[in-house]
């Protein structure tokens, strides 16, 4: 079974360009800090608001990027609701029937889990996702007064 393709960035930083294959038409949209979907709870929005903010310091937030982290938010807000739940009832209840279940809270908790778990790689949020990643230096932007005060020579 064939993976999805990662964009050429990724495979870039990873080590697995080859010339041949990366895509030389890719979007490459600027890193930026876009503001929460207004659908997002004030919560949502802060939690979506922090994150963006880290991810732009690390060069990894665009635009384009804003659906797949506000989904990530309204799952953790979920997961943060159910493990209050679990903390409050336990992680068994009884039923009116008097039988001892699994608190249902807990399945809540263990789904948002997994798919947080799977967002937080695709932003690179967790140590392994990160260990494949090789980051080249930065960029400097040349400032074109700069350039012209300097006689066209680098400083």
């Amino acid at each position: 079974m064939v993976g999805k393709p990662l964009p050429t960035h990724l495979k870039l930083v990873k080590g697995t360009a080859r010339p041949g294959r990366l895509n030389k038409k890719e979007p490459k949209p600027p890193v930026t800090i876009p503001e929460p979907p207004s659908h997002l709870d004030d919560r949502a929005k802060a939690k979506f608001t922090e994150l963006a903010k880290t991810l732009a310091r690390y060069g990894v937030m665009t635009e384009l990027d804003a659906g797949a982290l506000a989904r990530y938010a309204v799952v953790w807000c979920r997961w943060v609701d159910a493990e209050a739940e679990i903390k409050k009832r336990g992680p068994v209840v009884k039923t009116t029937s008097d039988n001892i279940i699994q608190n249902p809270f807990l399945a809540v908790a263990n789904k948002c889990l997994l798919q947080m778990a799977q967002i937080e790689g695709e932003f690179g949020l967790t140590p392994s996702s990160r260990s494949r990643i090789r980051m080249e230096a930065p960029s400097e932007t040349v400032d074109p007064f700069e350039e012209y005060l300097n006689g066209g020579k680098e400083t």
